[in-house]
C-alpha cells in the first residue's frame, strides 16, 4: 500500500489498521527521514554553541546563527508531518492523548528532571530559572509544567510538537484533498504569524506553546503534502540530488539575510520566542532549507551508522540541554580568550565542539535506548527496568 493510498483510505473512513500498517511498513523501509533528522540535530548542536560565541560579539557567529535558525527548526516540524501516521487521527481522543503523552511529554519530563538534578551540583547557565533558592526551583518547575522547560531549553520543541499534533488531530481528517491541505497551511500560517506579531506571549503568557502552533503547523502540513505527493519515496539519481541540494543551498544563502524582521530579542528567526520576521521571506527560506536537508538525507543512502544516529535523534535532542546549559558557554569563553578569532577558526571551533558533543552523547544514547526506552520516545517497547507504557497492538508511537 502506498502512503497516499493509506492516507486517503483513513481519511475516507476506511480500514484504520490498513492505514497504520501501510505507513509503518513504509517508514521502516525508508532511511532518508532518519538520516535527514540526524543532519538536523547536527545543526541544533552547532547552532547552540555558535549562539554562545555570538553573545561574545563575534560577527561570524552572528551570521551563522541567523543562517541556521532561518530553517533548522521549521525543518523538524516539516519532517514530523512527512512521517506522520495518518491512522492516529482516527484513534479515540483518550487513546491519542495517551500515546502522544507517552512519546512526547514523558521524555520532556524525564530530561527536565535530569537537568534539575544536574543543576544542583554543576554551575550552569539558566537565564530563566533562579537556581540559587528553593523558591526559584519551585517557580522553575511550575514554569516547566506549564510548557516552558527553563531547566532544559531545547525541550521546548516537544511541547510545541505535542500542541501541533493535537491541532492536526482535530483538523487533519478534513484535509483530504491537496487544495484543502494547502489552503489550511496558508491560513494557519498567516493567522498565526499576525497573532505572534501583535501579541508577545513569551515569557509571561506562554502556555504549552499553543500560540506558536498555527505557524509551525503550516510547516507540518507542508511535510504531509510532500509525503502525499510521494516526494523522495523513491531515491532520485545522485546527480539530481546534488543539483537539488545545490539549488536549495543557493536559495537559502541568497535569501536568509533578506528577512530583516520584525524579530524579538535576536536579529534572527527564533521560533521559541515567537519571532519569525518577514511574512514571505521566513517561510520561503525555511522551506528551501528544509527540502535541502531532505535531499541530503536521501543522498546519504542507507548508511547504517547514520540511520542508527537518526533513529535516536530524540535522545540527542534532549541531551543537547546538557551542553546548552553547562558546557557551551565555558567553551565559547575559552575559545574567544585563548585562540585567534576569525571566520575560519570560529567555524572550526564550532564544528569541532559539535562533533565532540555528539560523540560524548553516544554512550548515554546506547544506555538509555537499551535500559530505559520507555522514557526516551519508545513507550511501547519492553525493557529490563520498566514495562511498556502503551500496548504494541495500538500502532507505532
Amino acid at each position: 500500500m502506498s502512503t497516499d493510498h493509506a492516507t486517503r483510505t483513513a481519511g475516507q473512513g476506511g480500514s484504520l489498521s490498513a492505514a497504520m500498517n501501510g505507513i509503518t511498513a513504509l517508514n521502516q523501509r525508508m532511511p532518508m527521514p532518519d538520516i535527514a533528522r540526524f543532519l538536523g540535530i547536527v545543526l541544533v548542536y552547532y547552532g547552540h554553541i555558535i549562539e554562545r560565541v555570538m553573545y561574545l560579539h563575534d560577527p561570524t557567529a552572528t551570521m551563522h546563527y541567523k543562517l541556521i535558525y532561518s530553517f533548522h527548526m521549521p525543518f523538524f516540524f516539516l519532517l514530523a508531518g512527512y512521517v506522520a501516521d495518518a491512522g492516529k487521527g482516527h484513534l479515540p481522543l483518550r487513546l491519542f492523548l495517551r500515546r502522544q503523552a507517552a512519546s512526547r511529554l514523558v521524555p520532556y519530563l524525564f530530561f527536565s528532571a535530569l537537568l534539575i538534578l544536574m543543576s544542583l551540583v554543576l554551575p550552569g547557565h539558566f537565564v530563566l530559572a533562579d537556581v540559587t533558592s528553593a523558591q526559584g526551583y519551585m517557580k522553575g518547575m511550575l514554569t516547566t509544567l506549564l510548557g516552558f522547560p527553563v531547566f532544559n531549553i531545547p525541550l521546548w520543541f516537544f511541547v510545541s510538537l505535542f500542541a501541533v499534533e493535537l491541532l492536526h488531530y482535530g483538523t487533519g481528517r478534513f484535509l483530504n484533498t491537496d487544495f484543502r491541505l494547502l489552503a489550511a497551511a496558508v491560513l494557519f500560517y498567516i493567522g498565526g504569524y499576525y497573532l505572534t506579531l501583535k501579541v508577545q506571549f513569551f515569557p509571561g503568557a506562554n502556555l504549552w506553546f499553543v500560540y506558536e502552533a498555527p505557524v509551525v503547523y503550516a510547516f507540518y502540513l507542508a511535510g504531509v503534502f510532500l509525503r502525499r505527493k510521494g516526494f523522495l519515496l523513491r531515491r532520485p539519481s545522485v546527480s539530481a540530488l546534488l543539483g537539488g541540494i545545490a539549488a536549495c543551498a543557493f536559495v537559502v544563502a541568497l535569501t536568509f539575510t533578506l528577512n530583516k524582521g520584525p524579530f524579538r530579542f535576536f536579529d534572527a528567526v527564533v521560533i521559541v520566542l515567537g519571532g519569525h520576521g518577514h511574512l514571505f521571506w521566513f517561510p520561503f527560506t525555511a522551506l528551501a532549507g528544509s527540502v535541502m536537508l531532505l535531499l541530503a538525507g536521501s543522498l546519504c543512502g542507507n548508511s547504517r551508522s547514520l540511520r542508527y544516529l537518526g533513529e535516536n535523534t530524540l535522545i540527542f535532542f534532549c541531551l543537547n540541554g546538557v551542553f546548552y546549559h553547562f558546557f557551551n558557554g565555558p567553551f565559547a569563553e575559552w575559545f574567544m580568550a585563548s585562540l585567534p578569532v576569525n571566520p575560519v577558526t570560529v567555524t572550526a571551533a564550532g564544528s569541532g565542539f559539535t562533533v565532540l558533543s555528539l560523540a560524548c552523547c553516544v554512550p548515554a544514547v546506547v544506555f538509555l535506548r537499551r535500559y530505559l526506552p520507555q522514557l526516551v520516545g519508545r513507550p511501547a517497547q519492553d525493557g529490563p527496568l520498566l514495562r511498556p507504557l502503551i500496548g504494541r497492538n495500538r500502532g507505532p508511537a
